[in-house]
């Protein structure tokens, strides 16, 4: 579709990525603003309408986008849809055009009024950007404790293996029992970073059959997300796949047991978190982690 964006002529692709003739465009744009070859994760099949590029063409190029992430979760026992806006990116040479605030309109015209929230994390660049929409600045929390190491057998699942794509898969839907705020069967965005950044991070615990995604960093544990039956204790699992120098843990998730827990503002460089101001924001009255696996 032609549209005019400050008297300058553009097509506007709805969804760039299930566009034959627009992807690639998209993918070099995606690419050469933020390093990220979204290529693997189209090419495994779990690239779907969970992830919707709102994008400007300038001669065939993509030159500016803005993603709505669909994601649904489970709070008390109520389905949630919520609208991330993600991977905001503009051409260095088309910045200043207004073309990022042309898509941001228009993706919330769409969604504001489909979803139960409409948030997004922000970079200190432009955390006096989005209050022009209606967003404002919202706290997350995260979740501390201390880990010893245990004893246990584990193997590090392979994502090159179909089988073990499937047995992730598979747990995921069983969704995760230690967490009070879910993911309800966001297998796509989940895939996105098991098959990226974390795919040497997934381990199977075969006697608790279950699968627990985390990364060590020197004697810290980052735990994104544990999927099984519920049929043994956090700790268990996590000092099973911890190393012998881990003392504490963090979660990527909201404990439904806080106990024993430390709970902080979360403090991430370069990153501020929005919730649309006349939506629900569950974080106003709730300590709350947005599940890691449901970023992009």
């Amino acid at each position: 579709m032609n549209v005019s964006v400050n008297e300058q002529e553009y097509v506007f692709v709805a969804d760039a990525i299930s566009d034959k003739k627009s992807r690639e465009s998209y993918f070099v744009l995606i690419e050469k603003v933020f390093g990220l070859d979204f290529r693997p994760w189209y090419k495994s099949g779990f690239c779907n309408n969970c992830f919707i590029p709102y994008t400007l063409f300038s001669s065939n190029i993509a030159v500016a986008s803005v993603g709505i992430v669909i994601n649904n979760f489970m709070w008390r026992n109520e389905q949630k849809r919520y609208a991330q806006i993600s991977t905001v990116a503009t051409d260095p040479d088309y910045r200043g055009r207004g073309l990022g605030r042309w898509l941001t309109e228009r993706a919330l015209d769409e969604w504001r009024d489909k979803c139960d929230c409409v948030y997004l994390y922000a970079n200190d660049t432009v955390v006096d950007y989005y209050p022009k929409f209606g967003f404002l600045k919202a706290h997350e929390y995260r979740y501390h404790k201390p880990l010893k190491p245990s004893n246990g057998m584990f193997r590090k699942l392979d994502m090159s293996v179909q089988s073990d794509v499937e047995l992730l898969i598979k747990k995921h839907r069983k969704s995760n029992p230690f967490s009070l705020f879910t993911m309800d069967d966001c297998v796509e965005i989940m895939m996105f970073h098991c098959i990226t950044f974390l795919r040497d991070s997934i381990y199977y615990i075969e006697k608790y059959d279950a699968v627990v995604i985390a990364e060590q960093e020197d004697d810290e544990m980052f735990c994104y997300d544990i999927y099984s039956d519920g049929n043994s204790a956090i700790d268990d699992l996590l000092g099973i796949v911890a190393s012998e120098e881990t003392y504490a843990v963090t979660l990527g998730f909201t404990p439904v047991d806080s106990s024993g827990f430390t709970a902080e503002i979360a403090n991430e460089s370069d990153t501020t978190f929005f919730v649309l101001n006349d939506k629900e924001n569950i974080l106003a009255d709730n300590r709350i982690t947005f599940p890691f696996l449901s970023r992009a």
